[in-house]
């Protein structure tokens, strides 16, 4: 009989296990950061197979470190013999053994372990947040600073990404909306999901790693339910499922923020997005809406909801994606306590028609990171938010752009400005190049090393006439033991076209920089508008005081230095 006893066993798992394990397409083995898949095909004959709370489809992981989580199974239609597919995507961020319990609606069908080994290629996995809020981190330690632009949406991607990878450029946005990437609309019905679409962005997030992009998806957009109808005629609050008119809960747009079906519903989409998108480390960030403030609904409500879903979103998504939403400049408190809440990684705005692009930027970077307690990301920037072509208009020499990214680059913030128009303005007009001068002079900086401080100096005086400052803007920049600084004409504005002020040169001065350590440096001229290294470096040396003196050379529009110790 003792021998008879694990034979019967294994006749009834195998016999009483509608789900056994050869069942389960599954890797035997892994590598750190990169995804495992598995994939369970079987009809579970509920009404809608996209609610993964009511098929709880899952995997329960044992990690290296005993830490345990669940991760969901997602619906990903009928194969060609008509089953449900239904597939999970994990990846591991710790090498060793990780133990998985497969189940469905509560009952354990199989069990089984794989070994992840250690990735030791650089840049490896998704983002987190840094204790330095000028960058954030690789899952596996290293310095990440976002250079980019907007690419909402396209109709080709890798044109656009391939543009954007010969720029030196490293993020973007990409929306889901009614026009593009539909996800939960008109023609899927609420609470069921686009599939093509879900498959679509699935190869657009790996198009966006193999050009090495990272994504903000930004999971809805304001028109969605908006509180007017809006300058492009956005509101697309009539075909929204969720309206009432729809067979939606939603009475008008500003239940969105407040209905408990509603609420429901979103939570589920988001479960789904989440479970099927969450593995990719090309997710730069979770983005809840573009501009919520704009949208239809109260300040207080507003506020709660994204606290409820952000912290919800949080509890679900085991992977840990950086998670935001965000906001225009006109009506930020109805976002204030959600940007406060400990489940925002970061703050997010869009801001538009500056009369000078860089300190504006600058002390909102400045301001937001001082008022909320974290990193601030300018989401969307321009001179002008009605189109290109009047961006391009009113600043025929794209001095809004140039001056936007280089004071991203020199004022504390993890991903630098991004600007919008990516179609009607930076590609028509091929001001890729823009980027190209700003990464060359930052591929000189170690964003890795400590400390990583940004400050705007006091101008210096001018050679010739001692007691006279230098109308001019410096930003500094101290990266380990290098220093870097963008020196801007106070004149050098795109808005002086309308303002008549002149752009005239800005004579040779003298500059203090503090903080700088003695010792004997090397300091090189870049000019940002050629993308070039002017000269020969000169040397100098810091005596005591820490206290660098700079022999600003003169120039019309501006300049950047670059401070290296000498070996």
């Amino acid at each position: 009989m003792k021998r008879l006893y694990p034979i019967l066993l294994f006749l009834f798992v195998i016999i009483g296990n509608p789900y056994a394990l050869d069942l389960i397409d599954r890797p035997t083995k892994g590598t750190q950061y990169e995804t495992l898949v598995f994939r369970f095909a079987e009809n579970l004959k509920s009404d809608n197979p996209f609610d993964l709370e009511t098929n709880q489809v899952e995997l329960l992981i044992r990690r290296p470190d005993s830490s345990r989580q669940i991760l969901s199974f997602f619906y990903d239609g009928l194969n060609a013999k008509n089953v449900e597919q239904w597939e999970a995507r994990f990846a591991p961020k710790r090498p060793g053994p990780h133990h998985f319990t497969f189940r469905v609606n509560g009952t354990t069908h199989a069990r089984f372990s794989i070994r992840v080994s250690a990735n030791n290629r650089k840049r490896q996995g998704g983002l987190t947040l840094s204790d330095r809020r000028g960058i954030f981190h690789y899952e596996s330690g290293e310095a990440f600073r976002g250079i980019g632009v907007n690419v909402c949406w396209a109709d080709d991607y890798e044109y656009y990404f391939k543009k954007m990878q010969a720029s030196h450029m490293n993020a973007t946005r990409i929306w889901l909306c009614p026009w593009h990437l539909p996800f939960e609309w008109s023609g899927t019905e609420l609470g069921r999901y686009n599939l093509e679409s879900a498959r679509r962005l699935d190869t657009i997030l790996q198009l966006a790693g193999n050009h090495g992009i990272r994504a903000v998806l930004c999971v809805d957009y304001h028109g969605v339910g908006q509180k007017a109808q809006g300058f492009f005629r956005e509101n697309r609050w009539r075909e929204n499922p969720y309206n009432a008119v729809n067979g939606g809960p939603c009475g008008d747009a500003a239940a969105l923020f407040t209905d408990s079906t509603a609420k429901s519903y979103q939570k589920k989409k988001y479960k789904y997005i989440v479970s099927r998108y969450g593995h990719s480390p090309n997710i730069l960030a979770w983005e809840f809406f573009n501009e919520a403030d704009i949208m239809a609904g109260k300040a207080v409500p507003v506020n709660r909801w994204h606290v409820g879903m952000a912290d919800y979103v949080k509890s679900i998504d085991v992977h840990h994606r950086l998670l935001s939403s965000s906001s225009t400049r006109g009506y930020v408190e109805k976002l204030v306590d959600a940007f406060r809440s400990p489940a925002m990684d970061f703050v997010m705005f869009h801001d538009y028609n500056m009369l000078d692009v860089a300190p504006h930027l600058i002390n909102l970077v400045e301001l937001g990171a001082e008022f909320y307690n974290k990193p601030v990301v300018i989401g969307e920037f321009g001179i002008e938010y009605r189109g290109g072509e009047l961006t391009a208009a009113s600043d025929p020499e794209h001095i809004g752009l140039h001056n936007g990214i280089w004071a991203g680059l020199f004022g504390e913030t993890p991903l630098l400005p991004m600007s919008w128009w990516w179609d009607s303005y930076i590609d028509k007009l091929d001001l890729w190049p823009q980027f190209v001068n700003l990464s060359r002079f930052a591929d000189s900086l170690d964003f890795n090393a400590k400390p990583l401080v940004f400050k705007t100096l006091t101008s210096g005086f001018q050679e010739q006439f001692p007691r006279s400052k230098v109308s001019c803007i410096i930003q500094w920049m101290n990266a380990g033991n290098r220093h870097a600084l963008w020196f801007k004409s106070g004149n050098y504005l795109w808005s002086a076209k309308t303002t008549a002020i002149k752009l005239v040169k800005i004579d040779s001065f003298t500059q203090k920089v503090p903080g700088v350590g003695p010792g004997k440096y090397a300091v090189s001229w870049y000019d940002p508008q050629t993308g070039v290294f002017t000269g020969k470096a000169m040397e100098t040396t810091v005596d005591e005081d820490g206290k660098l003196t700079l022999s600003v050379p003169s120039f019309f529009k501006d300049l950047a230095c670059l401070v290296v110790p000498e070996k």
